[in-house]
């Protein structure tokens, strides 16, 4: 599946994106999602299902918000909440590639199935792409033809850029 990001995850965009997630600084949706949809679009026809990666309930009641649906959202597209969680998983944070690969692995289900309807799967950041791998696995699983994954910012060593 191809993958790309719209930035890299350093800097002066990782302080806001950290900003809009741990901070509530909704406000900044609106910028990125302008640079999420610089790689989102390309693949999204009317016929493709743009689908979020799901947010913890946890995470969404202290927020009070899904950040990779209000990005979508921003980025001119409509998230389809296809994907849920359906067992608990620890922060990613600190963890290595294989830990984070175990860590999700049988933790997302597709809500419906179909027959073959393009998805496009997007989040905000992508670190090794472990829950890119486990969300296409659930759609796949569900009769998805998943055509890419995308996400606002990678880390600089994740391939991808534009």
């Amino acid at each position: 599946m191809p993958f790309r990001a719209a930035i890299p995850f350093e800097g002066v965009a990782a302080r806001c994106i950290r900003r809009l997630k741990g901070e509530g600084a909704t406000f900044l949706a609106r910028p990125l999602g302008a640079m999420l949809e610089s790689v989102l679009l390309p693949d999204v026809t009317p016929m493709t299902w743009v689908v979020p990666v799901p947010t913890a309930r946890k995470a969404f009641r202290r927020r009070g918000y899904r950040v990779p649906e209000l990005l979508v959202r921003r980025a001119h597209a409509e998230p389809q909440r296809v994907l849920r969680l359906v067992a608990g998983t620890v922060d990613q944070r600190g963890l290595g590639a294989q830990d984070r690969e175990t860590n999700v692995r049988g933790s997302m289900r597709a809500r419906r199935r179909t027959e073959g309807a393009e998805a496009v799967i997007v989040d905000d950041v992508v670190t090794t792409g472990a829950t890119l791998d486990e969300a296409a696995r659930a759609l796949e699983a569900a009769g998805f033809r998943v055509v890419a994954a995308v996400a606002l910012a990678a880390t600089p060593h994740r391939a991808g850029f534009g």
